[in-house]
């Protein structure tokens, strides 16, 4: 399905029970590849099987890529997946007001930096009026950055405060040689600072990216 006007970047999978039941909570899986690779159906996909013979309505989603765009490029994509699933995920059995978002590297960074800016019309160009709202968030083995000094760049979640930030979980293998397991940890910190929901965070001793 296209939920967008960028070609076949911006499509996305849905995987539902085959009963079709309706009402249902709903997941959306962003997936990983710094931001330069990767796809919606090639990762994470025995956790979307799992929830959707649960009963999930689970969307695997693309976003476009560098170099062919750059920020805050991704995170408008993600943005129009949400306001879709506000729009048709009831077509498919969706409860749209229950929506956790989930990703993993790249996905986990895009999770957060749309769950730290729900309604921002810098972010939603053309459809500034949609709830981009989220009932949770999970990363998994996120880049988070950090504040940068230059006046203007705020694509780091860690520039944005977590008042008013759905609940996360946020996870990370302690071995992990791409991604600093200090990063995940200022990550969670500067999010309990801030926020009035759970924020928990699990290291995995021994993991690497998974």
């Amino acid at each position: 399905m296209n939920n967008g006007n960028a070609g076949k970047r911006n499509q996305l999978d849905v995987y539902r029970h085959r009963s079709h039941p309706t009402g249902c909570p709903t997941l959306v899986h962003l997936h990983g590849g710094g931001f330069v690779g990767g796809k919606k159906n090639s990762q994470s996909l025995p956790l979307i099987y799992q929830l959707a013979s649960k009963g999930w309505v689970c969307i695997s989603a693309n976003y476009r890529l560098s170099p062919d765009v750059k920020f805050p490029d991704h995170l408008i994509d993600i943005k129009k997946v949400i306001a879709w699933v506000r729009e048709h995920g009831s077509e498919y059995g969706a409860d749209p007001t229950t929506l956790f978002l989930a990703g993993n590297s790249a996905g986990a960074h895009l999770t957060a930096m749309a769950a730290l800016t729900p309604n921002s019309p810098t972010f939603q160009p053309g459809f500034e009026f949609v709830d981009t709202s989220i009932t949770a968030a999970i990363c998994l083995y996120g880049y988070y950055g950090y504040i940068d000094t230059k006046p203007g760049l705020f694509s780091s979640p860690m520039a944005y405060n977590g008042k008013g930030a759905p609940p996360f979980f946020v996870a990370h293998g302690d071995q992990d040689r791409l991604v600093s397991m200090e990063n995940a940890r200022r990550f969670t910190e500067h999010l309990r600072d801030s926020s009035s929901n759970p924020v928990v965070y699990v290291e995995l001793p021994g993991a690497e990216q998974f």
